[in-house]
């Protein structure tokens, strides 16, 4: 603190007066600051108080409100996994209450009501596991997707659809990257899962193929190349570049003094070359901090390789605007046809003959009405079906043509391994006789013994090839031309084309020729030939808890104890999922905990921090104003002596 000192010196007392009022107005305005910061408790209030720490203030009023609204997020995500954790309970007790009702229910001794009572128990138990399901949080749905304002699921006839998606909400509660608030119903229940997964459809590079699509999804970086023959460069600058026609353009616009490049598209690649087919260097390289040469492999340092420059391996990833006609490595596909979806008993036919892209086959699946969501597979190489239908039975067929099997979606093909027959039973072989017998409708007998036999392919070779099959009437064997499941033809004559179960072996009622729960199957007569048309021999489930769930009920009201068997196996696989999926929770919360502790802990020390910027010391205050108070009395005293009215004030 300082003061104005007093002058000895001669002068006027308008300027004497003058340094002690201001003297006087110095102390009034550090008194006022002074009781400022003991009213307030801070040293800094604005930035004129102290810009240096005014701007250090700031930067920690940010940090202490940023961590401070992680600690909020962790609050709310912790409350998310709690109720998650607790819909995920429910549907784990259910399933162990359910297994032990499962064991009784495979025993052969009990009545149709008992079996009709330990099924109603477990269709109670299918709609407390939609109810939990369909659980919300702060008007979230906890395993139906994000942002999705109806139930998850909801019954529709005798299944219950999927109405969500799989999508799950991130936040943020630390400095690192997003964290899920809590699982999707896929991952948890088993909801829309794939009943089928197809190959990849080999999509070829086109002009519009996006530089982003390029090498499986990594993409390409966009930058700036340069060419030369030898001589001058030519920079093309493509940082603006979206699609491959766009790299070519350029690439066709160099002229090197009359030498212009032809820049050819193959399957999987790009191959330049000098228009005029003489050959020479040609050298391709990227500019500094550019790697655009080298991702789409064109690059050619010094020119080391001879024209013509092949890149390969470009690998584009399947898109929406895909085309059909560049599929198949280029050659396209014909999908005009269209194909079949079974849904339990309902089929749904999908018009694809305006489709012209991959998205348009998407669209049309979806719209279908079957139940079902198309996608692109993850790996971006081909089309993913999921099923929305728990409890339904899905087949994938064609509609008469082979629109299926070129999209890599028919279900039911020629690969299907006899193992996977009877929902996954395989198939009983006998052991005293063959196991399939076809009568010909010239009254003779073709006997076949599987054993050894892998997939449904080699059956079908097998008939075909049967030495007693290569006379008139041949019977012929072939997939199903609609739908899925095989077909017999043979040329009409004296009796009806037949199949009959072998000696204790369900094969034939396996693989479709014969129902179930009969012996004998009869072809049907038209036009000169006799056919018989089997049904699907390998329907597809959407899985899960709920679908496990429904399938019991039916096997315990039918009681087959094969079948409960083998969905006591599922029924496990489901619990295990939960409990996994549960412990995973688990593993979440107790790290938000810890994030949480640091956040609190960084919170304290960005607020110590902070005080020791802006607060006030207290007992400076105060003898900061004992000293300034003292001062303006002092002030006050001088002038009070130096107004005092003198002899001369009179004269």
């Amino acid at each position: 603190m300082s003061s104005l000192p007093i002058s000895i010196s001669r002068v006027s007392d308008p300027l004497k007066n003058l340094r002690v009022l201001s003297q006087l107005n110095a102390d009034q305005v550090a008194l006022q600051r002074s009781f400022d910061q003991m009213s307030t408790g801070l040293r800094v209030s604005k930035v004129s108080d102290d810009p240096a720490a005014a701007g250090r203030a700031i930067t920690l009023q940010r940090g202490i409100s940023r961590t401070e609204q992680l600690s909020r997020n962790a609050n709310v995500t912790r409350s998310f996994y709690a109720a998650t954790d607790q819909a995920l309970s429910t549907l784990g007790d259910l399933l162990i209450n359910t297994r032990g009702i499962t064991v009784e229910a495979a025993q052969n001794v009990l009545t149709s009501g008992e079996r009709e009572a330990l099924a109603a128990t477990i269709d109670q138990a299918v709609r407390t596991a939609v109810s939990s399901a369909n659980s919300v949080f702060r008007d979230h749905q906890l395993l139906g997707g994000h942002l999705q304002s109806q139930n998850a699921l909801a019954f529709r006839d005798a299944y219950v659809v999927f109405q969500g998606n799989e999508t799950v909400g991130q936040t943020i509660t630390s400095g690192y990257s997003p964290i899920a608030i809590g699982v999707s119903g896929t991952e948890s229940f088993g909801l829309a899962s794939p009943i089928v997964s197809g190959p990849s459809l080999q999509p070829a590079i086109y002009s519009n193929t996006s530089l982003s699509d390029l090498r499986q999804g990594l993409g390409v970086s966009n930058g700036v190349i340069r060419v030369s023959d030898g001589g001058d460069w030519i920079e093309l600058d493509l940082r603006t570049a979206s699609t491959v026609g766009d790299v070519v353009e350029s690439l066709q616009g160099v002229d090197f003094g009359g030498r212009a490049l032809d820049v050819t598209l193959t399957a999987d690649g790009i191959t330049i070359d000098f228009a005029d087919g003489l050959g020479g260097s040609l050298v391709i390289d990227d500019l500094p901090g550019s790697t655009m040469a080298a991702d789409l492999a064109i690059r050619n340092v010094s020119g080391l390789s001879p024209t013509p420059i092949v890149a390969t391996r470009l690998s584009p990833r399947l898109s929406l605007t895909t085309p059909l006609n560049q599929l198949a490595g280029g050659v396209g596909i014909n999908v005009s046809d269209g194909i079949q979806i079974r849904r339990g008993a309902d089929t749904f036919t999908i018009d694809l003959s305006a489709a012209q892209s991959i998205g348009d086959v998407l669209v049309a699946i979806n719209r279908s009405g079957a139940d079902v969501r198309a996608e692109i597979d993850p790996s971006g190489q081909g089309i993913l079906v999921r099923g929305l239908a728990s409890g339904a039975d899905y087949s994938i067929g064609e509609n008469g043509g082979s629109a299926a099997r070129q999209l890599g979606i028919r279900s039911a093909d020629r690969s299907v391994s006899l193992d996977e027959l009877n929902d996954g039973l395989g198939v009983r072989l006998s052991q005293l006789g063959p196991d399939l017998i076809i009568e010909r409708t010239d009254g003779g007998t073709l006997s076949f013994q599987l054993e050894g036999v892998r997939t449904v392919g080699q059956v079908i070779d097998m008939i075909n090839n049967h030495l007693g099959n290569q006379t008139a009437p041949r019977v012929t064997a072939s997939l199903n031309r609609f739908g899925n499941g095989i077909t017999l033809t043979s040329p009409a004559n004296s009796q009806l084309l037949s199949v009959r179960v072998g000696s204790t072996s369900d094969a034939a009622q396996a693989l479709g020729l014969v129902p179930q729960g009969q012996t004998q199957a009869l072809g049907t007569p038209s036009g000169g030939t006799v056919s018989l048309v089997g049904s699907d021999y390998a329907p597809r489930h959407p899985g899960g808890a709920i679908d496990t769930l429904i399938r019991l009920a039916a096997a315990v009201r039918e009681g087959n104890p094969a079948v409960i068997e083998q969905l006591q196996r599922q029924l496990d696989a489901d619990s295990e999922t939960v409990r996994q999926v549960r412990g995973r929770v688990g593993l979440w919360t107790q790290d938000l905990d810890r994030m949480q502790a640091v956040a609190d802990d960084t919170v304290i020390d960005l607020k110590a921090q902070l005080s020791e910027e802006v607060d006030a010391d207290i007992a400076q205050v105060v003898t900061d104003i004992t000293a300034r108070q003292t001062s303006q009395e002092a002030s006050l005293r001088l002038i009070a002596q130096s107004a005092r009215m003198s002899l001369l004030d009179f004269l």
